[in-house]
């Protein structure tokens, strides 16, 4: 990372731990900021997931520091978007919530919407589709839906999906992918035990929340997948930043631990929450069994600076293939040195799952 990008980024993180522990910050780094630098820090970021998140610590800066006037107006008035599109998707989830209750069916809501009771403005944690787990009513809550005229896409075994009110939902027949190898297996089967302790949504009324042992692991499946393939973005760290923070101390530490030992786990986790300890200011750990300070440091500069392929899709089909080619054989690093993936098990299922579905390819990752 150049020293521009590097400046840039630290000014991101002091953003993003004002905001995050609403507690005062060494800010000496927005000294002489101009509104050049200020605009390199809004585009990182969008980027990143944390547009609303940053707008909040940059209006805790003294006057003399923040962006010019325009930017502030810009800014913020994306936020109020952030915020309008937030209680839209809580409305949207208390309906579909309240249409399987009157069937008799409990609705559990994982990952965005569930991490963003964490936040202290839940509503600007963005997120896109609503994840929901019917508690073994899979197939009746699809015929619910189904019923009510409508349509449902069966693209991905592990989940459905359908549109109320323009947000996607994804209503899971089972947890994660568990067909890629023994360690998601061995996942699955965890979720699904740690998936019978409920408690009452702190945001969706009448829905229901998993335990901090069963977000533990299923937070870390879910980004150690996208991580290896794709990469993540800070919204996801400052996620495990605010989890650990505000779980850490409620969850049975022994569980979460030899859970993520025997999957395999572990040096993610580990390495996600040195991250968050070193540039978010998170203060609460887990007994972890060795230190990775050197690979903590790669895997922060390749979330800044990493580009989704996605990103070129209005270049055309053939340069989305090759940049999603040429990106999966670049992250062949990430499979031997942080996630319990395969590599060549990863491409061997991702080939046979494109000649089953080849339009796959080319479909945005949200």
């Amino acid at each position: 990372m150049n020293p521009t990008t590097n400046l840039t980024a630290n000014r991101l993180f002091t953003l993003l731990r004002l905001a995050l522990w609403q507690k005062e910050e060494n800010i000496d780094i927005f000294d002489g900021i101009t509104q050049a630098e200020w605009d390199a820090i809004y585009l990182l970021a969008l980027e990143q997931g944390v547009f609303a998140i940053a707008f909040d610590g940059a209006r805790m800066l003294p006057d003399h520091m923040q962006p010019d006037l325009d930017s502030r107006i810009q800014w913020g008035y994306n936020v109020g978007h952030i915020e309008k599109v937030f209680r839209h998707q809580v409305e949207v989830a208390e309906k579909v919530v309240g249409a399987f209750a009157d069937n008799g069916i409990r609705t559990m809501i994982m990952k965005g919407i569930s991490v963003a009771q964490y936040y202290p403005q839940p509503a600007h944690r963005q997120f896109g589709d609503i994840d929901i787990y019917l508690m073994g009513d899979y197939e009746k809550g699809n015929a619910i839906v189904a019923a009510k005229g409508t349509p449902i896409k069966y693209d991905y075994f592990v989940h459905s999906e359908f549109v109320v009110g323009g947000v996607n939902i994804e209503n899971h027949k089972t947890f994660i992918n568990a067909r890629v190898n023994k360690s998601a297996e061995y996942v699955e089967r965890e979720l699904e035990r740690l998936a019978t302790d409920l408690r009452p949504h702190p945001i969706v009324k009448g829905a229901y929340a998993p335990s901090p042992e069963f977000n533990a692991l299923f937070l870390t499946r879910h980004a150690t997948w996208h991580y290896a393939r794709e990469c993540v973005r800070l919204r996801d760290v400052c996620d495990w930043a605010m989890f650990m923070h505000h779980e850490v101390d409620n969850m049975d530490t022994a569980t979460v631990m030899r859970c993520l030992r025997e999957s395999g786990l572990e040096r993610y986790v580990a390495i996600i929450t040195e991250i968050c300890r070193n540039y978010l200011g998170l203060d609460k750990s887990l007994p972890f069994s060795a230190e990775y300070h050197d690979l903590a440091e790669r895997v922060k500069e390749d979330i800044l600076t990493f580009e989704n392929p996605d990103k070129f899709r209005h270049l055309g089909l053939l340069r989305v293939f090759m940049c999603k080619i040429r990106n999966r054989f670049g992250r062949k690093w990430c499979y031997d040195l942080v996630v319990p993936d395969s590599f060549w098990g990863n491409i061997g299922y991702s080939i046979k799952n494109y000649l089953s579905k080849p339009w796959v390819i080319f479909k945005a990752h949200v």
